[in-house]
């Protein structure tokens, strides 16, 4: 499922990502953003996701911690 992945690099500024995750997976994310054991965990995943629209989706590695919100995209 598209989503906007909101995380936070090492520079401290937020960036909003275009991700493409799987439904249930996305829902288990969602459901475990804020709790002490996202904020505490050292798991890190290949998410699938681009930077700007038109760009291909590339995978890259996240620290699931650095992930502050999965945000439906918007459908035109």
């Amino acid at each position: 499922m598209i989503t906007k992945l909101i995380w936070i690099p090492d520079n401290g500024r937020p960036e909003t990502l275009t991700a493409d995750i799987p439904e249930g997976l996305l829902q288990q994310m969602r459901d475990l953003i804020g709790t002490a054991e996202w904020a505490s965990s050292e798991a890190v995943m290949w998410i699938n996701c681009r930077t700007n629209d038109g760009e291909p989706m590339i995978k890259r590695l996240f620290r699931l911690a650095r992930i502050t919100a999965l945000d439906p995209e918007p459908t035109a």
